[in-house]
Order: structure tokens, then sequence, then C-alpha cells
């Protein structure tokens, strides 16, 4: 069996000022929040961590790799779902980002429709079964996992509809799931039962979108 620990990064400059994309780094909160989220990690078999390349998810699980002195490995395939360029640094009530994010959402999963250099759906799906084909070709069998909070939803259809979930099924995780920061989610892969029975879908939500790390 394979347990994976998914991690959102901490509150980001981003995140505050309540715009879109780029590269932001974490807010002084964040930061301390990435030192409780470790803090809690220490306590789990952690044997791999690995991070989104943007400076939010990777100072994240940075922090956590110091805690239980594990170097972190970075890959692409986890950064953020990525929306037009153009609108980077453009803030969530901005008139013309309304409504091209409108139109992503309802052209979302309508074959060979794009807006300029934004993520569609067969680009999401195509990612994230090459993140998880990614972790499952891990010898280690705990893995942390520092990501973003939409991609991290996208994961989560894969996990709870198969290998090919459709655009709705994503649309309705995406809306109806909520990933907070630096939120532990916890994901198991195995491909029976205990009895040996072969499970159709090897993904098992063992704990999702758990900030007890925060708690006052």
């Amino acid at each position: 069996m394979k347990r994976i620990y998914l991690v959102r990064h901490g509150e980001s400059e981003a995140n505050v000022a309540k715009v879109h994309g780029g590269d932001p780094s974490l807010t002084e909160l964040g930061r301390q929040q990435a030192e409780f989220i470790a803090e809690r990690v220490s306590k789990l078999p952690i044997q791999h961590i690995v991070s989104s390349t943007l400076k939010r998810a990777h100072t994240t699980a940075e922090a956590i790799g110091r805690k239980i002195n594990l170097p972190v490995e970075t890959s692409d395939l986890f950064i953020e779902i990525e929306g037009p360029s153009e609108f980077d640094g453009i803030g969530y009530t901005d008139p013309r980002s309304v409504e091209v994010f409108t139109k992503l959402r309802e052209n979302y999963g309508v074959p060979g429709w794009r807006y300029g250099d934004a993520e569609v759906f067969e680009d999401q799906t195509k990612r994230a079964q090459a993140a998880l084909e990614f972790l499952l070709q891990k010898e280690e069998e705990h893995i942390v996992v520092a990501s973003h909070g939409l991609f991290l939803r996208l994961l989560l259809a894969h996990f709870v509809f198969g290998p090919t979930p459709s655009a709705r099924e994503c649309q309705k995780i995406m809306r109806g799931f909520e990933t907070q920061n630096t939120s532990l989610s916890i994901v198991d892969h195995k491909e029976e039962w205990f009895d040996g029975t072969p499970l159709e879908n090897p993904w098992q939500i063992v704990v999702w979108n758990d900030q007890a790390h925060l708690a006052d």
C-alpha cells in the first residue's frame, strides 16, 4: 500500500490580495502555518517529500523538510491549475477577469475550446494522471506532496471517479470541496481489500482538508 499526504501551501500574498496567478510568496502568517504543518507531519512516517515548483508550495515543503530532515523534490506536475497569464496579478472581481473566468467555467470540457494559454480540461486531466503515475512509481510508501488548492481538488476528482473523470465530475468536486491553507489530506492506494478482493478503484480517501494543527 502507498499513502500520500497532500498539503496545500500556507497563506500567500495572492490569497490576501485576492488576485489571480503569478508566483507569490508566503505571507508571515503563511510561514507560521508552514511551521505548524511541519510539526504535525513530523509525527507521521514520511519517507519522501515532493513539491510544486511554485514558491508558496516549495517554501511550505521546505519547512516540512527541515523539520523531518528530508530533501524536497520539485516537479511542475504539481503546480496550480494555470489560468490565462494575462490575468496574473489581476483581482478576482475585475470585470474583464470575471467575464473570462466565467467563460472558462462555462466551456470547461468542451472539445477543442481554448482561451489564451490557460490550461483547459484536457490539459488538466493529462497532468493529473501524470502526477499520480509519478507518485506511484516512487519506491517510498509514505510521501508528502505540497501543492495547491485547485490542483488538489482535481486530484480528488481522480481519486473519487477513477482515472478519467468527466469535466462535470471535476467541476462538482472543485465546487463542492474546500482545500484550506496548509490543510492535510490523506489518500491510500491499494489494489485489493484485506480479504484479497480486487478493488475497482485503488484510491481511498482517509482524510480531507484537516486543519487541526491550526486550532487555537
